[in-house]
């Protein structure tokens, strides 16, 4: 999900975030492998590949170990997805996503997307493709190193799809349309999508632009951020159960492992509203960095984490005093984070630096990073990660 404002103005970028948005920009609008040969091992590979002397491009990595599995990156500004195997912090490949191919071309290399957001259930993932309002539905099993264009599957929903989540059951996707932002009025809602027919069940409209969804670990409540506040849906009926509002144009939203509490952003305010989930009420409110963005909660329910990218930090919270623990430095405006399923790494990346870095949620050190650019510190310029999955199963790494 990129940084907008949801008052409706379309996009918000702080001074620093006016570099990605431009950076952005110039390679959609450019559509050469000469001009994104500067930016992503991608595009470096297309614009070299089969040419004598000239090797494609390699990421490199700090030393790393951690457990088996594998991160999914959007790139929202490459209109892709990195794949990244999570044991020892490799980059296996770029994947384009709903991009048409070039007439005459022998790949799919066109970037007419931008993919904000991706969601994971099993081996399945599934991408908010915002610039061409679908969502893309790609197995994992078939990825192929050697094929930077994947098989999808892709389902029309509406105006600029920014944010999606799997219910736990794996039944439903419900998909956040942002719309255009072009003023009141301007269309906003969430699509229902039924996983057993790929095709959309429900629309439910909104007053406002919504943000991030997260479910409840049974799946019977599903939590949506709106520029106006929280909204809680019942998953079976569709009904609100509970709104909230003034929570300072919310953006991040997470649910306790017990289903007993939500953790929202509220980034006017830079605290993480706590929320009772029965009751649908605030309880608390905890202090923390400029602009908190997307937050994750460990599997045990003891630990929040919380990236704030005007602070260049993540917050770690404690869920037994509702405070801060410890905060993280980490510089390139860290917006996107997850962790491993074992909850034994915390991976965080910059929003505008392209750099992922790994720590050990032992004791928050630093065990690994990578360059989602690969060519040096400014290389990532324009990349603009905005959402990551991680998941215990192995990448495919071979061709």
């Amino acid at each position: 999900m990129s940084l907008r404002d949801s008052s409706g103005v379309g996009r918000f970028w702080t001074a620093r975030r006016a570099l990605l948005a431009g950076s952005a920009a110039v390679i959609i609008v450019a559509g050469t492998s000469a001009a994104l040969a500067a930016g992503h091992p991608a595009a470096q590979h297309q614009a070299t590949s089969g040419v004598k002397g000239v090797k494609s491009a390699r990421l490199t990595s700090a030393s790393c170990s951690g457990p088996t599995g594998a991160a999914y990156i959007a790139t929202a500004g490459y209109q892709a997805f990195d794949a990244i195997n999570t044991a020892n912090c490799a980059y296996i490949q770029n994947y384009n996503v709903g991009d048409p191919g070039v007439m005459g071309g022998p790949g799919d290399y066109n970037y007419s997307s931008e993919d904000e957001a991706v969601a994971i259930h099993g081996d399945t993932l599934y991408f908010a493709d915002t610039g061409n309002d679908l969502v893309s539905i790609i197995n994992a099993a078939t990825l192929n190193p050697s094929n930077y264009n994947p098989p999808e599957t892709t389902i029309h929903v509406g105006f600029e799809p920014g944010d999606l989540a799997v219910s736990p059951d794996g039944s439903q996707l419900w998909v956040t349309d942002m719309g255009p932002q072009t003023g009141p009025g301007s269309p906003a809602d969430i699509d229902v999508i039924s996983l057993a027919t790929d095709t959309v069940t429900a629309v439910l409209p909104l007053p406002s632009a919504p943000a991030q969804i997260a479910f409840s670990p049974d799946g019977t409540t599903a939590y949506v951020t709106t520029a106006d506040g929280l909204w809680a849906f019942d998953t079976a009926s569709l009904v609100p159960i509970g709104i909230i509002y003034g929570l300072g144009d919310p953006h991040g939203v997470a649910v306790s492992p017990d289903g007993s509490t939500v953790y929202v952003t509220n980034t006017n305010h830079n605290v993480v509203d706590v929320i009772n989930a029965e009751a649908i009420e605030v309880t608390g409110t905890i202090p923390v960095g400029q602009l908190p963005w997307q937050l994750a909660v460990s599997s045990n329910g003891g630990t929040v984490y919380v990236a704030d990218p005007d602070s260049d930090q993540v917050s770690v919270i404690s869920t037994k005093t509702d405070k801060v623990i410890n905060t993280i430095s980490l510089a390139g405006d860290p917006g996107t984070l997850g962790l491993t399923p074992d909850g034994s790494e915390l991976w965080v990346c910059g929003i505008t630096s392209a750099i992922v870095t790994v720590f050990r949620t032992s004791d928050d050190s630093v065990v690994g990073s990578l360059n989602l650019g690969g060519y040096g510190p400014n290389s990532g310029d324009g990349l603009g990660p905005t959402g990551m999955v991680l998941t215990s199963i192995a990448p495919v790494t071979g061709s």
